[in-house]
């Protein structure tokens, strides 16, 4: 750690700087570990305090079972632009989406949060005839929405289930 006021080096545990006599605050690393050395960092591009090194890539400890660990000096060519990091899809979140809605008449809701919007919108579109449908039969017709509102609330759930094991495997969305 660095005193803020004066850039000196304070050890973790000190409450002031032995410098110039600062209170330091308690700080916890949360930048990750340096590139060089593998010291934690307080932010993600401060200077190592332990070796000064400009931390520029995220280090990853060495495993405790090899037994020569060397620090990872970082890739010496990084890609040009940062790596793009996809966000899981939440069962629950679908399941609430397409249970909702459906009951109020637009099924398909779920599939768009999967990611599959073209079948999302054609079940939306079947969602909403059926209901029109079954307004007009004075509710015979209703028996067919009943049917395709528990088959989409199934078929949401087993999307996002492909989604996100084939996002775990590959790292990018399959559609």
């Amino acid at each position: 750690m660095s005193c803020p006021n004066c850039g000196a080096a304070v050890s973790p545990g000190s409450k002031i700087c032995a410098a110039c006599g600062t209170p330091q605050k308690a700080q916890k690393p949360s930048g990750g570990f340096c590139g060089g050395c593998g010291t934690p960092l307080i932010q993600k591009y401060s200077p190592c305090p332990n070796c000064g090194h400009v931390k520029t890539t995220f280090y990853t400890p060495p495993n405790p079972g090899n037994p020569n660990p060397q620090p990872n000096p970082g890739n010496p060519n990084p890609p040009p632009y940062p790596q793009q990091q996809y966000p899981f899809k939440n069962e629950g979140t679908a399941l609430i989406l397409s249970i909702i809605l459906g009951v109020f008449g637009i099924c398909g809701i779920g599939q768009v949060y999967a990611g599959k919007v073209g079948r999302g919108v054609a079940m939306v579109i079947v969602g909403i005839i059926l209901v029109a449908v079954g307004i007009a039969t004075v509710g015979i017709g209703l028996i067919a929405y009943i049917a395709f509102f528990i088959w989409q609330i199934f078929d949401t759930k087993k999307l996002c289930k492909e989604y996100n094991e084939f996002l775990s495997q590959n790292g990018r969305p399959p559609w």
